[in-house]
């Protein structure tokens, strides 16, 4: 069944992949649990094994493991949810393997990062690459752009999401662009057909620090990372920008959350901070991340709660 592209205008959680003690194996039990709480809070949809999810930390196999685990809660629950799973390996065979292997596993599409690995190539090489990709996937199958600059090293030059939009329009459904400047997300929207093949494709703000610009800028539907630990919080700033409100209010909390986080060692920090607030298991990271130490964990607790106490005031 096609996925009906309204299905994106809402958020999106980058859902953190947990692992058992020492990152030995992921922890498939967790992931159910985390998914129906996060949906409790507004989150509409889950992109897995992507940043936030260590995904260039797991395996093949592992990857379709957690899609199939992901796209269960995700439908157990009341259905509804988009599910994304990231692809990008810095193998081309592995990537068109993991993509084909998450739609298999039942995502309703799969998020494609630029060829990270490799960091002088053109245009016309990128074009070709996510074209071999998008052709080697079935008819029916979708992909989301994943521009995010900082992590990836490369950026998706807008001649390449046009050149890739024109050629695959029914399959390309959107970018999660991850830059945080508002000025770049609105040439990514200048792109966009006003009618016909391709005028579907979504934009969506990826940016936890920027969102409320970006909705600004004219995004629709976003996808968080923060989403994991505090859903309620990341959705209000969507809700205020729709209704009228102040979004850069809940954004600036957001951000104040975000900086302690970055104190930290980030993925266990984050893995930390969702044992926090939502009374999930703690959950483990996989190397070269690691997990916080006792006198980490307790300078989290104490920074997350005189952030509570401000919020409170």
């Amino acid at each position: 069944m096609a996925l009906a592209y309204e299905r994106l205008d809402g958020l999106m959680a980058a859902q953190v992949t947990p692992f058992t003690p020492d990152g030995r194996a992921v922890d498939v039990d967790w992931i159910g649990p985390h998914v129906d709480w996060m949906r409790t809070m507004g989150i509409t949809g889950i992109l897995t094994l992507g940043t936030n999810g260590e995904g260039p930390s797991v395996g093949l196999e592992e990857r379709a493991q957690v899609v199939r685990a992901v796209n269960a809660a995700s439908r157990g629950i009341g259905g509804g949810l988009v599910v994304v799973a990231g692809a990008t390996c810095p193998s081309l065979a592995d990537t068109i393997q993991a993509a084909n292997d998450a739609l298999d596993a039942g995502a309703d599409a799969v998020a494609l990062l630029p060829p990270y690995f490799f960091k002088n190539v053109d245009a016309r090489g990128m074009i070709a690459w996510y074209s071999a990709v998008i052709d080697a996937i079935p008819s029916e199958g979708r992909a989301l752009l994943y521009n995010m600059p900082a992590q990836a090293g490369i950026d998706i030059p807008d001649e390449v999401l046009r050149a890739v939009l024109e050629r695959h329009p029914e399959q390309l459904m959107g970018i999660k662009d991850s830059c945080g400047d508002a000025e770049r997300t609105q040439r990514y929207l200048a792109l966009v057909p006003s009618d016909g093949p391709g005028s579907e494709f979504r934009v969506m703000a990826g940016s936890d620090a920027a969102h409320a610009a970006l909705y600004g800028a004219g995004c629709v539907g976003g996808v968080s990372g923060m989403a994991n630990a505090v859903p309620a919080l990341v959705k209000t700033i969507q809700f205020a920008h729709r209704e009228g409100g102040e979004p850069q209010r809940p954004q600036n909390q957001l951000n104040e959350l975000h900086a302690i986080l970055n104190a930290f060692p980030r993925v266990g920090a984050m893995k930390q901070l969702i044992q926090i607030t939502s009374g999930l298991p703690l959950t483990h990271t996989r190397p070269p991340y690691r997990d916080l130490d006792p006198a980490e964990v307790a300078a989290l607790e104490e920074a997350v709660g005189r952030y509570l106490i401000g919020q409170s005031e």
